[in-house]
């Protein structure tokens, strides 16, 4: 009598079951058998293929991962999943585990692959190399399928497909283009990954926020109804004019598909949920044709700033005193690309001392077109007294709206200075009009008389509230500098911001968790509790929590130096959520309780170990 149980699958890790194989490559020894095959010899150009690698025997958790041979002058990795099997045959226990390798032909011709090799108890093995072709258009016959045999209600090829839409094709040099890509699907997908980002050479992008999942919508297109989700939107500013091409966004989907079977018994009782298919699927390629700028009526400064802008020019002051600092701003804002524009050209009084300015900005990405603000500070100090003028500054633009160039102009700033003191005011650069008002009363100057001295108590140096006094500043100081590197890193580097940030999004995750802690809203539970998880994870690595795949997650948090037993309770609990999430309601409310500690207990053994 044989009993067998299957590992249970969820949605970051894919369990692929068996497979019709044409070719196989096996290399056996006493306690390990290694077995390579593909699911087909014959494929066609920019279609998929799986090379599946199955390891038996009860040494296979000691094995390393497989190693897999060169393959990229034919073929583009996708991805991987693993599934694992355990059978209890008179009494006796076997380990399989197969793993499966996805990936996608990009080149026509007959090819090998190599062996794969695995390492397991100071022995190597490798299997034999296994011959495929790789055709213009697929020659493969389907197998025929005998009566009751279970047939796979797989996506056809218009049931799921992105499309890249451009709001314009005609666009002048550095004109935007929003760019959007939309799934469309007639069946279950439930999840996603980018396995290869559109090609944006020759352009300035700015991409969009995607908050969350994507929202859905419903469209009808060639007489039939799509469920509809934007994945990604950007907005491309080409910088030369010609012909210019995107080339095709390719995702990963996770669909889930039923059995039919002619015999009703075996279909009445197969997997209600149906099973998860991996679908690759590529967008269209985009031509953009980019107008380079008209000569006619172009100014001789025009420096290439092309959109719809507002320009202004700003003193915090117009009557101030010799040494004395007068901040000047002028503001660019408006729609086109804020970040390519150029530091205006103006004209102080020459017996103005100047800083560098000091400049920021701000882009808006909200909506559907980009816009912003950038500012530029200078710090002014006049040394003669007298009505100064500092001439309108002025910026050269090419409107696509009206086909014209425009030359923005500012307003002419005059200062009345009077006559001061003596003192000299010499102001450090990058200084905002906030920091410079107070330079008058910090400096003191250098007395032309020598003055007396005289010996109090036991020295200056033994005075412990004057080294207070001199060292505070400059702790305070080097506190100041060390929390705006913090706050410049968590905007620059999305990494170290969703490191940051992890521990914090997982908490507000639990807290809602916790708000579905009732036996009549346990899959709500569940699926919060695994939305924790896996946003979690994802945040700490870095990683599109969309297209998380499990066996890549595990490779690399042990690669990281976490705990093998840390690593298998964090993935317990995600499987637990996704069977919970599919399982009939019968979890108590001790028992919710109880895994919302252990979910907890797991994540804060995880948090410790990947921060060592």
């Amino acid at each position: 009598m044989a009993g067998r149980r299957t590992r249970p699958q969820t949605a970051l890790g894919i369990t692929v079951g068996l497979m019709l194989s044409f070719t196989s490559a096996v290399c056996t020894a006493e306690d390990i058998t290694v077995k390579a095959h593909v699911d087909k010899t014959v494929v066609g150009l920019n279609q998929q293929f799986t090379l599946m690698v199955e390891l038996s025997g009860k040494d296979i958790n000691s094995a390393s991962n497989p190693q897999l041979p060169k393959m990229d002058n034919f073929a583009a990795y996708l991805g991987s999943g693993t599934s694992q099997n355990i059978q209890f045959i008179n009494g006796k226990m076997s380990v399989s585990k197969t793993i499966n390798y996805y990936f996608q032909a990009t080149a026509v011709g007959k090819f090998q692959i190599g062996p794969v090799i695995v390492k397991a108890g100071g022995k190597e093995f490798r299997t034999e190399p296994i011959s495929i072709d790789i055709q213009k258009t697929s020659a493969q016959a389907a197998p025929s399928r005998q009566p009751g045999t279970p047939q796979d209600t797989g996506p056809a090829e218009d049931d799921l497909f992105v499309r890249a839409l451009a709001d314009r094709r005609q666009v002048y040099q550095n004109e935007p283009v929003t760019i959007t890509y939309k799934v469309y699907t007639r069946v279950n997908v439930t999840s996603f990954g980018f396995s290869r980002l559109p090609s944006t050479a020759g352009f300035w992008v700015e991409d969009f926020p995607m908050d969350g999942n994507p929202t859905t919508s419903t469209e009808v297109l060639e007489g039939k109804q799509y469920t509809v989700a934007t994945i990604k939107k950007m907005a491309v500013f080409p910088m030369t004019p010609g012909k210019k091409t995107i080339d095709p966004m390719t995702i990963e989907c996770e669909v889930r598909t039923r059995r039919r079977t002619r015999d009703l018994f075996n279909d009445f009782f197969s997997d209600p949920f149906g099973r998860s298919v991996r679908k690759s699927v590529q967008s269209n390629a985009l031509t953009i044709d980019v107008r380079p700028m008209p000569e006619e009526g172009k100014p001789a400064d025009f420096s290439g700033v092309v959109g719809r802008f507002k320009l202004n020019g700003s003193v915090d002051k117009t009557r101030v005193k010799t040494n004395e600092a007068i901040s000047y701003k002028i503001t660019v804002e408006g729609q086109g690309n804020i970040r390519t524009l150029p530091e205006p050209d103006v004209s102080f009084p020459p017996d103005f001392e100047v800083y560098p300015p000091k400049s920021s900005e701000s882009i808006n990405r909200r909506g559907s077109v980009i816009s912003g603000k950038k500012t530029y500070e200078y710090v002014l100090v006049p040394r003669m007294p007298g009505q100064r003028r500092i001439k309108p500054v002025q910026l050269s633009v090419f409107n696509p709206a009206s086909k014209a160039y425009e030359t923005l102009r500012t307003d002419e700033t005059v200062i009345e200075v009077a006559k001061g003191d003596d003192t000299f005011i010499a102001a450090p650069s990058g200084l905002s009009k906030e920091e410079v008002r107070l330079l008058g009363q910090d400096i003191r100057f250098i007395k032309t008389a020598m003055p007396s001295f005289r010996r109090i108590g036991g020295g200056v140096f033994q005075n412990v509230l004057l080294w207070m006094f001199f060292t505070m500043p400059l702790l305070l100081a080097g506190g100041a500098v060390a929390y705006g590197r913090h706050l410049d890193r968590l905007h620059g580097d999305e990494a170290y911001a969703r490191n940051r940030r992890a521990g914090h999004a997982a908490k507000k995750r639990l807290s809602v968790a916790k708000s579905f802690l009732n036996t009549q809203t346990q899959k709500e539970f569940y699926s919060e509790v695994g939305k924790a998880l896996t946003g979690y994870v994802a945040d700490k690595l870095n990683v599109s929590e969309a297209g998380i795949m499990t066996e890549d997650i595990r490779c690399t948090l042990q690669k990281r130096g976490v705990e093998k037993g840390v690593v298998e309770d964090y993935f317990a609990c995600l499987n637990e959520c996704d069977y919970r999430r599919f399982a009939p309601s019968d979890a108590t409310d001790a028992e919710m309780k109880a895994f919302l500690q252990k979910a907890e207990t797991a994540m804060v053994a995880l948090h410790q170990n990947i921060s060592r």
